[in-house]
């Protein structure tokens, strides 16, 4: 009889571990299926943990790129944030500009390697000192996620360029909108990438957080802002000094907060304690020398003013010379002359990118002269100039700057015409050319950062056609064009330019052959000579 008691009673107790155990598992399921997962296409992108840095580019032969290489490489390596990944690449398949306006070529290079960022420097030697760019390439869309550019740095000495190049690295990573990760989750217990060496210290609150949407630069691509939303809070309970432990005391669902999630609010902003809810408080701002824009009686709204990076349009207004000539037979030359007329100008450009632009040109005028051939009707004649250009423009950066000194290739198609009344008898007649456009622009800024720039254009048309009317003055021509103009011009604001210029063109023929008219011709040339002014509106 014992022995069945007992017999019954490890049977028991058997069967009650074993109930209990199914239980215990059971409730953990039911867990598991009711904590909730926050997914974020956008978030998972921004998710950072391995970073690479690309061959350097410079234009001196390696001096700067080979060290700031490798002192980048360091600074990697020396953060307990990121685990460096190396490439072993020796130089890059295309320049750095391409590469950051071509995010797939990005794509590829980063391809087979496992890191999930990669940082490129590029260091130009110009007469105004270094200008450094530092990049922060994702491999998840290859597109640039933060830039530092310093221009006209002062100092060559590999030392001060990399003092420099660490100020830099630290505003890049500053860009990445959160400060660390969630590593890892054991219930309510967590461990977090940051310490004390990033002010975290004991006892603190910080934030778990969810990027949600991001808004990115529309042509360079860079971060602009993020949206982000709060999944919960973690108490911080036990600081080193590269890792902190603490526990979850907030969150939005059950389960939302998961490894890899990002922490923020380690830094808090602080206004300090001199606040008040008075309007009328004469305050720190009110003392500043912009406070008219937002205090007193005659406050203004003040808006940032956005940098040009599409394109620009022109307006111009002229006065020119004109002097026109046609060679007859028999008759010899008639001459055309009006000392002033009127030119209005519209011009515009669409930068592509930071080699290439569309550019297109109107220019219209209107001129009265003196019939040149003696006892012909009218005595007066009306001209009408028309000239019109559209082109595709390679621009060659001196500085590795859009907005610095460079040079300017473009080709296209030019049209010119000059209507003229007809006469009797038989005179000036209306000629209309056109041809392949061929030109070189020149842009150099007068100082450094300064308001002022000088340029020039100069441009040939070449294959081109001569067509007359109302009749032609020889069967077969052989045409010269020439345009140039120099200008000045100044920096009204961010978006605004004034600009002065003088231009010169010159249209050509040499006539051979019988045309329709009733004496020969053997030449033609139109000359105009003009000096505008005018607004440039960047955008």
């Amino acid at each position: 009889m014992t022995f069945s008691f007992r017999t019954f009673g490890l049977i028991a107790a058997v069967s009650t571990a074993l109930f209990a155990n199914l239980t215990a598992k059971a409730e953990s399921t039911s867990r598991i299926q009711q904590s909730a997962v926050y997914k974020s296409s956008v978030d998972e992108q921004l998710t950072i943990r391995k970073i690479t840095v690309l061959p350097g580019s410079d234009n001196t032969d390696g001096i700067y790129a080979r060290p700031l290489e490798s002192h980048l490489i360091s600074l990697v390596k020396a953060s307990h944030r990121w685990e460096y990944t190396d490439t072993g690449l020796a130089s890059l398949p295309k320049a750095p500009l391409e590469l950051e306006e071509n995010p797939e070529l990005i794509k590829s290079v980063l391809s087979s390697f496992s890191a999930d960022a990669a940082l490129l420097p590029v260091i130009t030697r110009g007469p105004g000192g270094l200008s450094l760019r530092l990049n922060l390439f994702l491999k998840a869309d290859g597109r640039i996620l933060a830039q530092e550019i310093v221009r006209d740095y002062p100092r060559f000495e590999i030392a001060d360029v990399k003092a420099t190049v660490t100020v830099m690295y630290r505003k890049l990573l500053a860009t990445i909108p959160y400060e660390g990760l969630l590593l890892s989750r054991q219930g309510t217990r967590v461990t977090i990438n940051l310490g004390k060496n990033d002010g975290v210290r004991n006892d603190q609150t910080v934030s778990v957080i969810q990027i949600i949407s991001e808004t990115r630069h529309p042509k360079f691509g860079f971060l602009i802002s993020t949206e982000k939303e709060i999944l919960g809070q973690v108490k911080v309970l036990k600081v080193d000094d590269t890792l902190s432990f603490g526990v979850i005391t907030a969150e939005k669902e059950r389960g939302a907060i998961r490894r890899l999630s990002k922490i923020s609010g380690v830094q808090a902003i602080e206004y300090g304690e001199a606040q008040t809810l008075s309007p009328t408080d004469d305050g720190e701002v009110r003392v500043r020398p912009d406070a008219g824009l937002s205090f007193g009686e005659a406050a203004k709204e003040w808006l940032p003013a956005k940098p040009p990076a599409f394109g620009q349009v022109g307006i111009k207004v002229g006065i020119g010379s004109y002097a026109g000539s046609t060679t007859l037979t028999g008759v010899g030359s008639l001459d055309a002359k009006s000392a002033f007329f009127p030119m209005l100008g519209l011009n515009g450009e669409l930068w592509l990118n930071p080699q290439w632009s569309i550019l297109a040109e109107v220019t219209q005028g209107i001129i009265s002269t003196p019939n040149p051939r003696t006892g012909a009707t009218p005595s007066d004649l009306n001209h009408a100039l028309s000239k019109y250009s559209m082109a595709l423009g390679y621009n060659f950066l001196i500085r590795d700057d859009f907005f610095g000194p460079k040079f300017q290739l473009k080709t296209g198609f030019s049209f010119y015409r000059m209507f003229v009344d007809d006469s009797l008898p038989q005179g000036l007649t209306t000629v209309n050319y056109n041809g392949l456009l061929l030109g070189l622009g020149l842009y150099f800024p007068v100082s450094d950062n300064g308001p002022w720039a000088i340029g020039g254009d100069f441009a040939m048309t070449i294959f081109a056609k001569l067509n007359e009317s109302p009749y032609t003055s020889g069967s077969s021509a052989n045409n010269t064009i020439n345009d140039f103009s120099f200008y000045a011009e100044r920096k009204v604001s961010i978006n605004l330019k004034a600009r002065a210029s003088v231009d010169f063109s010159l249209y050509s023929s040499s006539l051979s052959g019988a045309g329709t008219r009733t004496e020969p011709g053997t030449s033609i040339s139109q000359r105009t000579v003009a000096i505008g002014a005018g607004l440039i509106y960047q955008f």
